[in-house]
């Protein structure tokens, strides 16, 4: 009975070696397993970026000092829409004899001839040959072009200009405040204070310290970065259905190519400018009519000539040639230009779309929100200063 029990004991213990040894030999593959799909899993994540970068993302980011690509094309990662242009690091970029200045350029008690205060348009956001408008004005007119970046506001900056008494310093002839359509009724529809007061040279300190934003340099992106699945996604997409809607860009087809990119013919505008129509209301047309009509009187009295420049949306001016458009039309410019005005508006829809009956290609920029320099030129070759 001892002896079978020994033996019964003996097989036991037999057999929980052979079990351990059995777990500790599962334990070892399982981590084999589980290191070789993680190095499977990194070595696959690391060829999906490599080929996405090459493929894609290096194309549209902005990842040489160099050359510029669109803010439109950056968020749909749409590579045949590309337009690459030189960024202002480039030299000679700008061929026109004269240009514009800053503030902090300026030397004691200098006038100018025009004043400029408006959002990226007025700031050379687009980047590319000849990028700001003020040069176009400058050299056409043998003027002295002063650019005030948007940070002390734009109705309000002129309001503040004129009230610190920096106005009559600088004697300018005339005062263009521009703004890009969709943003025109929030920033000048509402009610307008021109009595405050600004001290000069508080004033004088902003202005001198100013730079221009829109100049900057996107910080390094490496291979490795969170848009190459977006970029990959996108692309996927577009595959399949290529006129299509993003978080902040749409695509549609159009009748005639007015591009030069690889796509002549999608045009790429910002989702917030189709949606702008519904704040166009004649009422809120009245409303910023009425507030340039104030400040054009006041500035009346100092010989200043004022110029309000809204900027057709791209959405906008490209409209009638886009097949089936699926959103309604901005009566924007053609309300506007039915009211009486003491300010002269600078008619951009009108200018431009008489350049694209033309059949002129790149006026806008494929991959881009804003216009290039061809619309710049066309601009103000119309535009006359009194």
């Amino acid at each position: 009975m001892g002896l079978k029990i020994y033996f019964i004991q003996m097989t036991v213990i037999g057999h929980i070696k052979q079990v351990k040894q059995y777990l500790r030999e599962l334990n070892l593959n399982s981590y084999k397993k589980y290191t070789l799909v993680t190095i499977a899993f990194l070595i696959g994540m690391i060829l999906f970026h490599v080929f996405t970068w090459h493929t894609i993302s290096k194309k549209v980011l902005l990842v040489d000092d160099y050359i510029y690509n669109g803010d439109l094309v950056r968020s749909s990662f749409k590579v045949d829409s590309l337009f690459p242009r030189p960024s202002h690091l480039v030299k000679n970029v700008n061929d026109l004899p004269k240009q514009h200045l800053l503030y902090k350029d300026l030397k004691d008690n200098e006038t100018v001839d025009v004043i400029t205060i408006g959002d990226s348009f007025s700031n050379g956001a687009t980047q590319g040959k000849n990028t700001f408008y003020q040069d176009y004005i400058a050299t056409y007119n043998n003027y002295k072009v002063l650019n005030i970046p948007p940070g002390i506001g734009y109705y309000k900056g002129v309001v503040r200009l004129n009230n610190s008494g920096l106005l009559d310093e600088l004697k300018p002839k005339a005062i263009i405040i521009e703004s890009v359509e969709r943003f025109c009724i929030d920033r000048f529809s509402g009610n307008k204070n021109l009595n405050q007061t600004y001290s000069k040279n508080s004033l004088k300190k902003v202005l001198r310290s100013q730079k221009n934003m829109y100049l900057g340099k996107d910080p390094f992106i490496s291979f490795i970065n969170n848009q190459n699945a977006r970029a990959f996604y996108f692309n996927v997409k577009m595959k399949f259905k290529p006129y299509t809607r993003y978080k902040a860009c749409v695509i549609k087809p159009m009748k005639k190519d007015f591009f030069t990119s690889k796509d002549p013919n999608s045009l790429l505008y910002h989702k917030e400018s189709a949606m702008f129509s519904y704040k166009a209301t004649e009422e809120n047309i009245k409303k910023l009519n009425d507030n340039f009509n104030k400040l054009a009187i006041l500035l009346k009295k100092k010989n200043i000539q004022l110029y309000f420049m809204p900027v057709v949306d791209k959405s906008n001016l490209y409209r009638k040639y886009v097949i089936e458009p699926d959103y309604p039309e901005s009566m924007f410019f053609e309300n506007l230009r039915k009211m009486k005005k003491e300010y002269i508006l600078i008619d951009t829809k009108k200018i431009l779309s008489k350049e694209l009956e033309k059949g002129t290609k790149d006026l806008y920029y494929s991959d881009d929100t804003h216009w290039g320099y061809k619309a710049s030129k066309a601009i103000f070759k119309e535009v006359k200063f009194e």
